[in-house]
């Protein structure tokens, strides 16, 4: 593969990029790693820091090296992430180095606490991330994301014409078929023979159809995303990652589990899906967020490989799933969940702990409160974060669940449709979809502002 890249004599198109990426990825995880460093290296000379997928290469370069036992090019390559101006980067590059060679993280630590500015002089205005309006985010779509949703709109009603044209193409073909076939065989139910005749064109129009949505929205929800995370975080502290890989999907498992959100056992879901994820730092805290589907197997069993055989998935959560990680444990556990007499959810208090009693009569209206701690719960829900809760409920008009955990929070939004897919039969000009994965956003956002602030629950 990686000769491959050295014929090139051209750059690389963003689809072959694509390509040797996964094929990397998937040599790393089948333990092939010298291919793997192979195909990272000749990607890393070819791509620059500005392109979107630079910081997974780089990280998976270092565990690629790790696990060949290159370790002196794994620790060159990390301590250059973790000098990086980029907080992501510059944030994974510090952890791993802390497990891979900890006295050059000590170092690290020790150059930039001399270079750092007095925390007298610190305007802790700039620490976290101003949240914006709704006014604001709207003249934004239409100054940055509106030339894109129009040729989008283009784009989709072609698409939907081509889909038209060929369905009827596909119609009158298998009825020409029919006609011949009708001149030839003594058959007296014409529409049976019609419908025998277009099961096979059928089934290649509908592959044609999915190729085509396909095609129509690649690339959008990428884009929709990063340019909403630009605006909410001007200063570049939150990224936006379209691939995500084994270990990642294993961290939001991990994570989902220890929330206890929507589940009491301490049991890992069996299946776990998750489309994108937008991860950073907010302040000094360390935050990551993902659409998620998780789901229950009935009826399922594992085989001597350890693959699961199953008849049927059930639905236990879809939508976003946001982790923060605080500098400080929770001593006790705090549960919020929504006041819903006909929510199955909110019945479900024994393993919640206590039932926490709160002064706020709107509050107390849209959300229940549980926990192990009456005093620290009623630290974390400060008047800021439950005037944010209410506000949240009236506009956005769906559900979150909140936990804080061992140092975590963790806040699922559930959602009955995927985010940011495009739908071919509906307008693509709309604000309402960009408008709700936005004040999604700046809840939890605001949640961790809020949570920074009120150092009362650090004591």
């Amino acid at each position: 593969m990686h000769q491959d890249i050295d014929s090139q004599n051209n750059p690389l198109s963003p689809e072959e990029i694509e390509r040797l990426f996964i094929q990397g990825d998937r040599s790393f995880h089948q333990g092939n790693f010298i291919a793997a460093i192979n195909i990272f290296e000749q990607l890393f000379q070819e791509l620059d820091a500005s392109h979107s997928i630079y910081f997974n290469l780089q990280r998976q370069l270092v565990k690629a090296y790790q696990q060949n036992q290159q370790i002196e090019q794994a620790i060159a390559l990390c301590q250059q992430m973790a000098t990086s101006d980029v907080a992501a980067t510059c944030l994974w590059g510090q952890k791993f180095l802390a497990s891979l060679a900890p006295e050059i993280y000590q170092q690290i630590l020790v150059t930039q606490s001399d270079q750092a500015t007095p925390e007298s002089t610190v305007d802790r205005s700039l620490t976290g991330i101003k949240l914006k309006t709704l006014s604001e985010f709207k003249q934004y779509c239409q100054d940055n994301l509106l030339g894109y949703l129009k040729q989008l709109e283009n784009t989709r009603k072609r698409t939907l014409i081509t889909i038209i044209i060929s369905g009827i193409i596909c119609l009158v073909f298998t009825w020409f078929i029919c006609r011949i076939l009708l001149n030839h065989l003594a058959i007296g139910n014409v529409i049976l023979l019609y419908l025998s005749c277009l099961s096979f064109p059928l089934s290649i129009w509908l592959i044609f159809c999915r190729s085509c949505i396909q095609v129509y929205g690649l690339g959008f929800k990428r884009n929709i995303i990063a340019k909403i995370i630009d605006f909410i975080d001007d200063r570049g502290r939150l990224s936006y990652a379209s691939h995500l890989f084994l270990e990642d999907k294993r961290q939001t498992i991990i994570a989902f589990t220890k929330s206890q959100i929507l589940r009491d056992e301490l049991e890992e879901p069996e299946s776990l899906e998750q489309e994108d994820c937008i991860y950073g730092t907010i302040g000094n805290t360390d935050v990551f967020f993902a659409e998620i589907l998780v789901k229950k197997v009935i009826g399922g069993q594992r085989n001597e490989l350890g693959l699961e055989s199953f008849i049927h998935k059930s639905d236990i959560f879809h939508g976003l799933f946001f982790e923060a990680k605080f500098s400080k444990k929770f001593v006790s556990r705090t549960f919020i969940v929504p006041n819903d007499t006909k929510s199955k959810i909110a019945h479900l208090n024994n393993w919640r702990g206590e039932l926490i009693k709160l002064e706020d009569p709107e509050f107390n209206r849209l959300f229940r409160v549980y926990g192990d701690s009456q005093i620290e719960s009623r630290y974390i829900l400060s008047t800021n974060l439950m005037s944010r809760l209410v506000d949240f409920n009236c506009k956005a008009g769906r559900k979150v669940y909140l936990s804080f955990i061992d140092g975590f929070v963790y806040i699922a939004i559930p959602y009955r449709h995927n985010l940011f897919e495009p739908k071919l039969f509906k307008n693509m000009l709309s604000f309402a979809p960009l408008r709700e994965y936005f004040q999604d956003l700046q809840l939890m956002i605001g949640i961790v502002e809020d949570l920074n602030l009120n150092r009362r629950i650090w004591g």
